[in-house]
C-alpha cells in the first residue's frame, strides 16, 4: 500500500517526439501520482510537450515556448525564469525545464544535486518524474541495475546518478538532457549532458577574512530562508549545530516568530541526548518546541513507509518517518541542515597522513572513508559477496575521488558526492518533503562559494561553528551539542528491539535475498530466543546494522518490481 503524502514539489512529463504512447504514459503517470494524493494545476500542453506540476512550481509560457523551475522549497522567484537554465539552477538551486516548439528544449537539475529530479531517456524524448515510482510503473521494461544496488549495500545510495533501474537516471548537480532538433524527416533526439559545475571554481583564499566571511554566510543563509517565512514555520531542531543555527536565523527573520515550530526526534543512535540538548536550545531561543519519538512496535511500518518515500534509493534515514508524518498536519515549510557538517563543518577530511599517501592511496583513502560499512560485510554477507560488494564500491566511487584527486577541495567534493547528494538528500528532499515544502538553506550556492573558499584549517573538526553560531544568534555562544556529551549510549537502538530485530530478519530470510547471507547470519533464527539476541546485537553496530537495513530496501524493492524485471536474481551484484 502506497502512503499518502502532500509531495508539495511534485512535477511529472515528457519532453521530446510525442506519439501517442509517449502522451498515454505521462496521462498515467499523472493519474499514478494523483492516486498518491498530488494535487495537480491544470496541464500545460505544447507539440512535444507534456508538464505536470504542482502550483509550488514557478511557471510562465508563450504562444512557442514554456518555461518551468521547482525546488522542494517552492515560492520560486518569478524572475528567475527569465535568466538562462544555468543561472536559474545556480540562483534557486532549482531543477527546471526550457521547452519549445516541436519538442526541443532543456531539462535540467540544480546547482546542488540534492533537488531530486528523475530521468528516462529514451531515442527521441525524455520522461521525468519527482518521483522514481512514477517513471517505473510506467516503463515497458525494467532492469535491475546491481551496480546500483552494491553502492546502497556500501555507501547507503547510488552513486553517480544511477538509480536501481538502469534505464532510470537522476539527474546530478548541473546535469542536464538536451532535446534537439534532428535533421530535416528525422526524430529529435534526447541526450544526457555536463554543464560546468561552478563549485568546482570556489577555491580555498588565503587572504579570506574570516569575521567578513562568516557574517556574509549567515546573511546569505537567512535571506534564502527569509521568503519562507511570512507564516508558520517548521525548522528541524537536533542536538547538533546546523540545526540551531537555523532555528535561530528561522525565528530571527519570522514575519511572526510565534507561529514556528522546532521539531526533534531520534536518530536512533542509542542516547536520548539529541531530543535533550535540543529541547534546551529551544527554551534558550523561546521557541514552540515538538518531540516525536518512534515506537518499538511501529518500527517495520516506518521502515516500509521510508522505503517507499525515497523511491528504495537510500537505507539511511528511516527513523524520520514519525515527524514527517506528524509535518504532514503542521502546515509551514520545514528548514534542514543538510550539507553543514560537510561544507561549514570541515567533515570527513582526509587522514593525519594524507600529505604522504601517493594519489591512488588518497584516492582508496577516501573511498574507504565513505564505505567504512563494508569493514564488517562478513558478519552479514556470504563471502563472495562481500569481495563483489567491496570492488564494485571501489570502482563506483573510484570515478568521482579520481576526478577530484587534485582539487584543492578534494575531501569536501568528493565527501559531497558520494554521500550527501545521492543519500542524505532523500532525507530532505523526499521524506520532510514530502509532508512539507523543505528549505536546504546549506547548500545553496552562495554559502558554498564562501565555505569552500576558506582554508581547510577554519573548518576541520568544526572550528569555524562558534563564530557562525554567535552570528546568528549570541545566545548560541559556547552552548553543548550532543555529541559534545554523549559517552555511551543509555538505551537499546529501536532498530536493534525485538520488534525491529524481527521485522528485519523476517525480510532478509525471505527467498529473494537469504542466499546473499553469510552462512552465520543465516542460521540465526530470529523465533528462538538465542538467536533473536543475536540480530540485535548486530543490529545494535552501526556499520553491520547498514548492511541489513541495505538488505532489507533490497527485499521490499524486490516484492514491489520483481515480477517487472528482466531479472530479479540479487546474484546479479555479484557479476556487475
Amino acid at each position: 500500500m502506497i502512503a499518502q503524502r502532500l509531495q508539495p514539489g511534485a512535477v511529472c512529463g515528457v519532453l521530446g517526439r510525442m506519439t501517442e504512447a509517449h502522451r498515454q504514459r505521462a496521462d498515467r503517470m499523472a493519474e499514478i501520482a494523483e492516486s498518491e494524493g498530488v494535487r495537480w494545476e491544470p496541464s500545460h500542453l505544447l507539440p512535444g510537450l507534456t508538464l505536470r506540476r504542482t502550483s509550488s512550481a514557478a511557471f510562465q509560457r508563450d504562444e512557442r515556448s514554456i518555461t518551468a523551475a521547482w525546488n522542494a522549497a517552492g515560492a520560486v522567484d518569478q524572475t528567475l525564469l527569465d535568466r538562462s537554465w544555468e543561472e536559474t539552477a545556480r540562483r534557486g538551486d532549482l531543477c527546471g525545464l526550457r521547452a519549445a516548439a516541436r519538442g526541443t528544449g532543456v531539462l535540467h537539475g540544480s546547482v546542488s544535486g540534492c533537488q531530486v529530479l528523475y530521468v528516462h531517456i529514451t531515442d527521441h524524448a525524455v520522461f521525468f518524474s519527482t518521483r522514481l515510482r512514477w517513471l517505473a510503473e510506467t516503463a515497458e521494461q525494467l532492469t535491475a541495475d546491481w551496480q546500483a544496488w552494491s553502492e546502497i549495500l556500501a555507501f547507503g545510495a547510488p552513486l553517480s546518478g544511477r538509480t536501481t533501474f538502469t534505464e532510470i537516471r537522476r539527474l546530478m548537480p548541473m546535469e542536464y538532457v538536451e532535446v534537439g532538433d534532428a535533421a530535416e524527416g528525422k526524430d529529435n533526439t534526447a541526450q544526457l549532458k555536463q554543464a560546468h559545475w561552478p563549485w568546482e571554481d570556489y577555491l580555498p583564499q588565503r587572504s579570506a577574512d574570516l569575521a567578513e566571511t562568516t557574517g556574509a554566510t549567515v546573511e546569505a543563509m537567512a535571506e534564502h530562508m527569509r521568503p519562507h517565512l511570512r507564516g508558520a514555520g517548521n525548522p528541524m531542531l537536533s542536538g547538533g549545530r546546523d540545526s540551531r543555527m537555523l532555528t535561530a536565523l528561522a525565528l530571527r527573520e519570522a514575519a511572526e516568530p510565534q507561529l514556528l515550530t522546532a521539531w526533534s526526534t531520534s536518530s536512533d543512535a542509542g542516547s536520548a541526548l539529541e531530543e535533550l540538548v535540543a529541547a534546551r536550545v529551544a527554551e534558550t531561543l523561546g521557541i514552540d518546541h515538538r518531540i516525536v519519538t518512534g515506537h518499538y512496535d511501529q518500527f517495520g511500518q516506518d521502515f516500509a513507509d521510508y522505503a517507499d518515500a525515497v523511491d528504495h534509493q537510500s537505507s539511511l534515514h528511516f527513523w524520520l518517518m514519525p515527524v514527517a508524518r506528524r509535518l504532514r498536519c503542521h502546515p509551514g515549510p520545514v528548514f534542514d541542515g543538510i550539507g553543514g557538517g560537510v561544507l561549514l563543518g570541515g567533515g570527513f577530511a582526509d587522514p593525519q597522513d594524507g600529505h604522504r599517501m601517493s594519489r591512488q592511496e588518497l584516492i582508496a583513502a577516501r573511498v574507504r572513508a565513505r564505505s567504512r560499512y563494508l569493514s564488517d560485510a562478513p558478519k552479514v554477507l556470504r563471502r563472495d559477496m562481500t569481495s563483489a560488494v567491496g570492488e564494485r564500491a571501489r570502482s563506483g566511487a573510484g570515478g568521482t575521488a579520481a576526478r577530484y584527486a587534485d582539487h584543492p577541495n578534494a575531501h569536501t567534493l568528493t565527501s559531497y558526492l558520494l554521500r550527501t547528494v545521492p543519500g542524505i538528500a532523500q532525507a530532505p528532499a523526499k521524506v520532510l518533503g514530502g509532508a512539507q515544502p523543505t528549505v536546504m538553506p546549506m547548500v545553496i550556492d552562495e554559502v558554498a562559494s564562501l565555505a569552500l573558499q576558506l582554508p581547510h584549517a577554519v573548518k576541520t573538526e568544526g572550528a569555524w561553528y562558534p563564530q557562525l553560531l554567535v552570528a546568528a544568534d549570541q545566545r548560541l555562544r559556547g552552548m553543548p551539542t550532543a555529541d559534545d556529551l554523549t559517552g555511551t549510549r543509555h538505551h537499546k537502538r529501536r532498530i536493534a528491539s525485538r520488534e525491529g530485530a524481527r521485522y528485519l530478519a523476517g525480510l532478509l530470510q525471505r527467498e529473494s535475498v537469504s542466499g546473499l547471507l553469510s552462512p552465520d547470519l543465516a542460521a540465526l533464527n530470529p523465533a528462538d530466543p538465542q538467536g533473536l539476541v543475536a540480530w540485535q546485537r548486530l543490529l545494535n553496530s552501526q556499520r553491520p546494522q547498514h548492511l541489513i537495513r541495505g538488505l532489507a530496501m533490497l527485499t521490499l524493492w524486490l516484492d514491489e518490481y520483481g515480477s517487472r524485471l528482466r531479472s530479479a536474481d540479487p546474484e546479479g551484484i555479484a557479476r556487475a
